[in-house]
């Protein structure tokens, strides 16, 4: 298996760069193709997707769950080439008290997967079927560098329509193109100073800029103590 640290950390080097996370990947053949899936290693308790039926999906995190995701975004922004895709998965507490908040049925616990459609083209069910994959294959640790990297919004109009959001078993599919992703990466930056409150249910971002028609995604600042650690 080629080094997947040296194939997809292929950053020009004029860009600086803003440390580095850690990803276990896996080099998956599906048909005609061969995927890299890259597992995504210290996940923030404090970062959850959530998808409450008939509603807007939403993930919810402190600043450093969205600092970890705004990361996330730059890398597959930059980063990420043909057949590649990132997952997140779900790390959070069994049961927060935001569920109360919903009265309808809502899935609270799901694993988030990202990929740039520039590079990569696979459908909801070919997703699914690389993930039963993973059972039988064993992956290698990397560290990626995370590209210091922003949006220019002088070019805002092209991001209307580039995010796509698809829900899918237990996880939540987002893709976009890199344009779309830096503006996600600015959006969650946002969130960066806030001091971690569990009163404070104010902060959030509907991410209208690359949406087309209606809201698909919102960010919303959340943070519950936990008995676990907090990253």
């Amino acid at each position: 298996m080629t080094s997947p640290n040296t194939v997809m950390t292929n950053i020009s080097s004029n860009i600086a760069l803003e440390g580095y996370l850690k990803f276990e990947v896996y080099e998956l053949q599906l048909e005609n193709k061969k995927y890299r899936l890259y597992d995504a290693l210290d996940v923030p308790t404090q970062l959850r997707v959530l998808y409450p039926e008939g509603n807007t999906p939403n993930i919810l995190a402190n600043s450093g769950g969205f600092r970890f995701l705004e990361s996330i975004f730059k890398i597959i922004s930059v980063s990420m080439k043909a057949n590649s895709i990132i997952r997140i998965k779900d790390n959070s507490a069994k049961r927060e008290k935001f569920y109360d908040w919903y009265e309808n049925a809502a899935e609270y616990h799901n694993d988030l997967i990202i990929f740039n459609y520039q590079y990569t083209q696979i459908a909801c069910k070919q997703v699914q079927r690389l993930l039963k994959m993973l059972r039988y294959k064993s992956g290698i640790i990397v560290d990626i560098s995370v590209p210091a990297v922003s949006y220019d919004d002088k070019k805002w109009w092209k991001l209307e329509g580039t995010l796509h959001v698809d829900k899918r078993s237990n996880f939540l599919i987002v893709s976009s193109n890199s344009l779309g992703f830096l503006y996600m990466a600015e959006e969650a930056s946002d969130f960066d100073n806030i001091v971690d409150d569990e009163d404070n249910y104010d902060a959030h971002s509907h991410l209208f800029g690359v949406c087309k028609n209606e809201d698909l995604l919102d960010f919303r600042y959340y943070f519950e103590k936990t008995e676990r650690r907090e990253l």
